[in-house]
């Protein structure tokens, strides 16, 4: 497997001139009118099917980013996958109960999963619940409140340091798992564990909201109510086929361990993936079936785009062997070298 080299270190930059080139609205950028447009569209829309909020709002106007400065504008290009993987998400409450009324599959799932990894004739889930302790509880619901912020960390960390062909793969990846995620609870949607145990194998109910199971003892511990506000908004009740808990940590790793410059992370970033794994059982919202789905899932997005990026790669590559430097500047090659990490 090819690790990303480490491209040159750009010269430092004091903080005066850093706090200079974010805050100040550019003088020379040329303006455009359509990425703000859309934000506007964006909650023009929503305000029009119903259930506006403030962060439908602050969504569209980041829109105005590309307005700002060269560097709000470079922001909102790298970072728009994420954006509008939420918007998207967000969407899906206007058409998901509808479109998996009467297909949702609640006795299958449990019973292969009781068959392929039962344990004294419990599914490990059962098991689990049963052998819970406080400090799982909180190491594991403490992974399943984050994990979303270790996927945004390690983008902010690639942004901050100039790998921007990495994390455009990066963000392309989280957009693309989650598209896919999105598909399956369409095609095939699934009840949650906590589900079953909670209301048994009957015709799935259409009247529910997401439930945080399991993960509320974290919050009674620490007398927080996190995941009451978090699984309060959701809407993907039978959403347990795959588990894109178990994707966004994975992703993240491959992306540390190709990208030479973040060594350092590789070790964390395996654990978080290991405990996430186990959160996601433990927790009471995943089958061991959803984990190796939500693995698979992962393994698909990244070799779709590792796919889809190699004629351009290859054409790179060609142009660096080529004409290594036909322009005289000593930046070329390195960029070159940057669009072809990921060949």
């Amino acid at each position: 497997m090819r690790v990303i080299a480490d491209l040159p270190t750009a010269p430092r930059v004091s903080l005066p001139v850093l706090a200079r080139e974010w805050l100040f609205p550019s003088r020379t950028m040329k303006r455009r009118i359509l990425p703000p447009a859309i934000g506007l569209a964006y909650v023009a829309a929503i305000a029009a099917l119903g259930g506006l909020r403030s962060d439908h709002v602050f969504i569209g106007l980041l829109g105005l980013l590309d307005l700002y400065n060269e560097k709000t504008r470079l922001f909102l290009a790298q970072f728009f996958p994420f954006i509008a993987t939420g918007a998207i998400f967000d969407s899906m409450r206007y058409f998901y109960w509808p479109a998996i009324d009467g297909r949702v599959h609640v006795a299958g799932p449990y019973l292969l999963e009781r068959d392929w990894f039962g344990i004294g004739g419990q599914t490990p889930n059962e098991w689990l619940d049963a052998h819970h302790t406080a400090g799982l509880d909180l190491a594991c619901g403490f992974a399943y409140l984050v994990y979303v912020g270790e996927y945004l960390a390690v983008a902010f960390l690639l942004f901050f340091r100039r790998r921007f062909d990495a994390l455009r793969t990066f963000a392309l990846c989280f957009l693309l798992v989650n598209l896919l995620g999105f598909a399956t609870y369409f095609i095939y949607p699934v009840a949650p564990p906590w589900y079953v145990a909670q209301y048994g194998f009957g015709p799935a109910r259409m009247d529910i909201q997401p439930a945080a199971a399991a993960a509320s003892r974290f919050d009674q511990l620490l007398g927080t109510h996190f995941f009451e506000e978090m699984y309060g908004r959701g809407v993907d009740v039978y959403g347990a086929f795959p588990s894109l808990h178990v994707a966004y940590p994975l992703i993240a790793f491959w992306i540390v361990f190709r990208t030479r410059g973040l060594r350092w992370l590789r070790a964390p970033a395996l654990a978080f993936f290991l405990l996430m794994c186990l959160s996601a059982v433990y927790l009471q919202h995943h089958y061991v079936l959803d984990v190796l789905l939500g693995i698979g899932y992962a393994g698909v997005a990244v070799a779709l785009l590792a796919w889809w990026r190699m004629p351009s790669s290859r054409k790179a590559a060609r142009a660096s062997s080529a004409q290594p430097a036909a322009s005289g500047s000593s930046c070329a090659a390195p960029s070159i070298a940057s669009r072809s990490a990921f060949e």
